[in-house]
């Protein structure tokens, strides 16, 4: 249904219209001088130009009573409003004497705005301060042309009404990059405070070449509660527009503009529920749409959807499904004329002489897996990689060895559920063999047919019938796992030595564990493992190129050294506090074999300052040793939406602390210690006791899900509290 505009909405395309008719000349002008004033006087006229918008939302400051309170609300944003322009222009281009066609330029323009009332300190500080890059231009990996350019503006409205301008003499330029191309600027708000409001405005105008632009996503919510947001989208005529309302999200109203272009526009008003800081997923949870703007003259000819250029509101996933049906279709038959196929062949000659011979094909199907993603590690092209590549080589390598499969294609937690899919490219796709999914790797060394937390339980077609745009499917959940599949093992012992404690932690992680951990291990402990696991006759560098192996043992090297920062950074992240000493790190089980797929490593080190003198007595902050939990506070304690954790999760802990010669454990301390929280939503339990001459802690953590609804949230807090408690808890020594 068309909707008229009425006269402000009409004053906002104009305002838009205007922006990018001022950026597009500067473009020129900028490309052409390379002079940084040019940007100035840009970002000078751009600011005018936004003060003097005459939108009533922004001009109405006062703040309604109940959103005053700093307790509940840390800051409240009065007025929101994004507004879009895609343009698109085809022009000649010349080199010396030739011409070449009509390269296309794709515009993308965003102007995000809003009005926001500072309530407390920590506001303040969000606030206080920008960093932001001005404009870059140059080529793309393609060699196509691409430019782009940012502005901010920032002014302060006190409460007794009066505006203060942000002059542009407050904003630092910092340079980077080639020849110091990359500029940026800073920004420290002079004069800001609590009870201020800040009126702030930032633009991204990004020129494409022969490639379709970004897309747009809107969210309905915020991290703070919102009395008014608009969106407008002004999009080239020329243009095949397909947007997607999420989770409750508005629908756009759809007009045309005196040029026969698409105006879309949708708000809302007084939002109260806000963004929890914890364990929330937006494209799962928030009011989104997302827009996707793409000319089919730079697409690839075989997206249907495409075809014509039109209009596509919230359209049927099937529509869209077929597009990526048929991709597949075209790299399952290109796979030996547009893939490395000679080069993976000749790689994992050995692995696939072994797959034939193996009776368990999901067996057959994890040593294909480990033998390709090691291919595409040990070869120089491993840049080249992508997971529809990875996918696509080892379907072949598992034709070749007669072992049977069907393709599988989802969208993980990143993106939109396939039965609402909005756009080919959001999508991956999997091999799925006996009861096996197999996933594209995600991180460094992932073992065969672990599938990743993002993809865990999210809906996916299972191909029956592979065929160009008419393929059979089956609608399916993926798996989820459990939460004894996704184990943290830490076994820990600490010695005193004086106040420091001399801490030595072995940790074993399986499942979704392992992922952001594995990253510590160097390439050469990974191609060492791949190396025993698929029995290679000799190691990975001595299959090295003459020519690159000496570069490739100074890498080795170099990442070896890098693997102690990278050692103390997880004891940073597992304590919340930077060890004093790191005295030695090793991997033990890399996780690559299936057999074995444990990731563990061992860390020694010392924390200072952890045991205290009391008297004749000492006092050992044992709390700490199971690593910092997560602190609830304050507002963030009410919630109002869901919870979404990575994946469900058991954390144990098998802690002992020597006891000094001379001392024995006080029973009063030791009683303390031990507690237990059970309830819908998991457990934590800690049991003390003396056991010789140590004082041993059985501490677990258990996570029964993966999503909790908010009905549930306070049963979750209760657990985290009580792990957050034992952090604080010491044991006494007694002389």
């Amino acid at each position: 249904m068309n909707v008229k505009p009425n006269s402000h909405q009409r004053d906002m395309k104009t305002t838009i219209k205007c922006l990018v008719a001022l950026v597009m000349g500067l473009t020129v002008l900028t490309a052409n001088a390379d002079d940084e004033k040019d940007y100035a006087r840009f970002a000078e006229e751009l600011r005018q130009k936004v003060w003097s918008d005459n939108d009533p939302m922004f001009s109405n400051y006062q703040c309604p009573e109940k959103y005053t309170n700093s307790q509940l609300y840390s800051a409240v944003i009065l007025a929101a409003r994004t507004d879009v322009d895609v343009t698109r222009k085809s022009y000649i281009r010349m080199t010396g004497l030739m011409m070449f066609g009509n390269p296309k330029m794709l515009g993308r323009h965003e102007l995000n705005r809003m009005l926001i009332k500072l309530n407390d300190a920590a506001a303040l500080k969000k606030y206080s301060e920008f960093d932001y890059s001005t404009f870059k231009r140059g080529r793309n990996y393609r060699g196509l042309e691409e430019k782009v350019q940012q502005v901010l503006g920032v002014r302060v409205i006190k409460p007794d009404g009066r505006i203060v301008n942000v002059d542009s003499k407050e904003y630092a330029v910092t340079r980077e990059g080639k020849k110091d191309k990359d500029v940026s600027h800073k920004l420290a708000v002079p004069g800001l405070e609590v009870g201020d409001v800040l009126d702030i405005f930032t633009y991204e105008e990004l020129m494409v070449q022969d490639r379709n632009v970004p897309d747009f996503t809107f969210s309905f919510v915020a991290p703070y509660p919102m009395l008014h947001y608009k969106v407008n989208c002004t999009i080239d005529k020329k243009f095949t527009v397909q947007y997607r309302s999420l989770n409750g999200a508005p629908q756009f109203k759809a007009s045309t503009d005196e040029d026969d272009n698409t105006v879309l526009e949708a708000d809302v008003s007084n939002v109260d529920r806000v963004e929890p800081a914890l364990w929330y997923n937006p494209v799962k949870q928030s009011p989104l749409i997302l827009l996707y703007v793409q000319d089919k003259s730079v697409s690839d000819k075989k997206i249907k959807s495409l075809k014509n250029r039109d209009l596509q509101a919230n359209p049927d996933y099937e529509f869209i499904l077929r597009d990526d049906f048929s991709f597949l279709h075209t790299h399952k038959k290109k796979v030996k004329e547009y893939y490395d196929w000679p080069l993976n062949k000749k790689l994992m000659k050995d692995e696939l002489a072994r797959a034939k011979k193996v009776d368990d094909k999901e067996e057959a199907a994890r040593l294909i897996y480990t033998g390709l993603l090691y291919s595409y590690r040990a070869h120089d092209d491993y840049d080249a990689y992508t997971p529809y590549h990875f996918i696509i080589m080892m379907g072949e390598m598992l034709d070749r060895c007669n072992v049977p499969y069907q393709f599988v294609i989802s969208t993980d937690d990143e993106n939109e559920p396939l039965d609402q899919l909005i756009h080919v490219g959001n999508v991956l796709w999997l091999l799925k063999v006996g009861n096996t999914y197999f996933a594209p790797p995600t991180y460094q060394g992932m073992t065969a047919g672990l599938l990743p937390a993002r993809l865990q339980g999210r809906k996916a077609a299972v191909i029956t019938k592979l065929a160009d745009h008419n393929s059979k499917y089956d609608l399916v959940m993926l798996p989820q796992s459990t939460a004894a599949d996704n184990l943290d093992d830490v076994q820990l012992t600490a010695t005193i030595d004086g106040t420091t404690l001399m801490i030595d932690r072995t940790e074993s992680r399986t499942g979704t564990m392992k992922e952001g951990t594995a990253t510590i291990m160097t390439d050469e402990q990974e191609f060492e493992a791949y190396d025993e696991y698929l029995g290679r006759k000799k190691e990975y560098i001595q299959g090295v190129n003459k020519r690159l192996r000496e570069g490739t043992q100074q890498q080795f090297t170099k990442q070896n050294e890098q693997q102690q920062d990278d050692f103390k950074a997880e004891i940073e992240m597992y304590h919340d506090v930077t060890a004093d000493r790191v005295l030695s790190t090793e991997i033990l089980s890399t996780g690559i074999d299936p057999q074995h797929p444990e990731f563990t490593y061992r860390t020694q080190y010392t924390m200072d300052g952890w045991v205290k003198k009391a008297g004749s007595n000492l006092v050992v902050s044992v709390g700490k040793l199971i690593g910092s939990q997560a602190k609830v506070e304050g507002s963030t304690r009410n919630r109002s939406f869901d919870v979404n954790r990575s994946s469900p999760g058991l954390l144990q802990w098998d802690i002992r602390v020597n006891i000094p010669d001379g001392y024995e454990v006080s029973g009063e301390s030791l009683s303390k210690l031990s507690r237990s929280v059970k309830n819908s939503t998991g457990e934590f339990t800690a049991n003390a006791s003396v056991e010789g001459r140590q004082l041993r802690l059985v501490v677990s953590k258990r996570y029964d899900k993966s999503d909790y609804p908010a009905s549930q949230w306070q049963d979750l807090l209760q657990m985290l509290d009580a792990a957050d408690e034992f952090t604080t808890m010491q044991i006494v020594f007694k002389k």
